[in-house]
């Protein structure tokens, strides 16, 4: 009996991946926030015209494509001023790590708009670029990065005052703004994408590569989590290690520190929080140990709990 249970936990663990829903598309797994970095005085400020145009349709076209994209100031109201300009890197993280929808990925981009002279003719030609990138918000690591616009734009009316100029330059930014969000939803879609093998083995990294499960399950982007094994002996952090290797998604990991009776892991994979730690709780239960299992942020903690 005991032996038809640990078979059937070790056919869970296995088909954990599986239980994605298939209606999903891959870029509906991934959580993403539109946010303008306009710290640089020469770039359009929040709220303005030219921005809030810029801002609805990049959201628009990478919802459109798949991807959920959430309202910045949905998010944050009523944990930090929703009316503030000129904000510089370190604050847009810190808001995308504190709201409390899971967010994968944050967008961040700036817009650079003016109207350059004609030397030899009183006309004027609206100049505009809009550079983005992407960022895991969880692990800090770069994903992407796109620049449109530098190119020749139809001269200004003349007479072309503000009401004009905010016009104009707000229909060439529209467009502008469709061309990275499609630049950037195809990174993001590359950098998503799951290698048919990744590195596996011991704890050194090297050795056979592990065939990574392939399809819905693996859809998300890759994140990297701290793993911390607590009052574990060394032959069964062993044990644990060469379990969680063979895990659909996984693609990589490090030993970060190694004691008598602990072991810390920088893992990567392209699966999510809750898929990590069920297949955490099966994996205990399958190998025979009693551990409790807590997670925060990217830090996933295993205490093993010792009987008598």
């Amino acid at each position: 009996m005991a032996f038809f249970k640990r078979l059937m936990l070790g056919f869970a663990l296995l088909l954990s991946f599986a239980a994605a829903a298939s209606a999903q598309s891959t870029n509906s797994r991934i959580n993403l926030l539109v946010m303008s970095d306009d710290a640089d005085p020469d770039t359009v400020p929040r709220n303005n015209r030219i921005f809030n145009r810029v801002q609805l349709q990049l959201s628009e076209y990478l919802n459109t494509r798949g991807f959920q994209v959430y309202d910045e100031t949905s998010l944050a109201l009523g944990i930090t001023p929703t009316g503030r300009v000129r904000r510089r890197d370190a604050e847009l993280i810190e808001i995308a790590r504190s709201v409390s929808t899971p967010i994968d990925a944050m967008v961040v981009y700036q817009i650079y708009a003016s109207a350059r002279r004609s030397v030899a003719a009183d006309i004027r030609f609206p100049e505009i670029r809009i550079a983005g990138r992407v960022l895991n918000v969880r692990s800090g690591q770069f994903i992407a990065a796109f620049e449109v616009g530098g190119f020749q734009l139809p001269a200004l009316p003349n007479p072309c005052g503000a009401e004009c100029l905010l016009e104009t330059v707000g229909t060439h930014s529209r467009v502008l703004a469709t061309d990275l969000g499609a630049a950037i939803a195809l990174k993001l879609e590359g950098f998503a994408r799951q290698p048919g093998i990744a590195a596996g083995g011991g704890k050194d990294g090297v050795g056979g590569g592990v065939a990574v499960a392939q399809g819905d399950g693996c859809a998300n982007l890759p994140t990297d989590f701290e793993i911390q094994l607590r009052e574990f002996t060394t032959s069964e952090v062993d044990r644990i290690e060469s379990e969680f290797v063979r895990w659909g998604c996984y693609r990589s990991h490090r030993t970060v520190r190694m004691t008598g009776n602990s072991a810390d892991f920088f893992y990567s994979t392209s699966s999510d929080s809750a898929r990590l730690t069920r297949n955490f709780r099966l994996m205990m239960e399958l190998v025979g140990l009693n551990g409790q299992i807590t997670f925060a942020g990217n830090r996933l903690t295993v205490s093993k709990v010792s009987t008598r």
